[in-house]
């Protein structure tokens, strides 16, 4: 399919921007499996790391979500 193709179809692709949220989520893991090895307080920090970067990457998936036009079919 052209560019041309593409632009009388009218559908546009929208992709995610940049997110810290996956790095977050993998300290957040890191810190937790290092925690169980004794250091007990580094998997508390580690799963509220972890647990805040999720429900934050929820929020900002379900914003964009609803930014999507009126028309916008899944």
């Amino acid at each position: 399919m052209t560019d041309q193709e593409s632009s009388q179809a009218g559908e546009r692709i929208r992709l995610p921007g940049s997110s810290l949220q996956p790095i977050l989520i993998a300290a957040g893991l890191s810190l937790l499996l290092i925690g169980v090895l004794g250091l007990y307080p580094l998997s508390v920090i580690g799963l509220l790391l972890m647990i805040a970067a999720i429900f934050g990457w929820i929020r900002a998936s379900v914003r964009a979500h609803r930014e999507l036009p009126s028309g916008h079919e899944d």
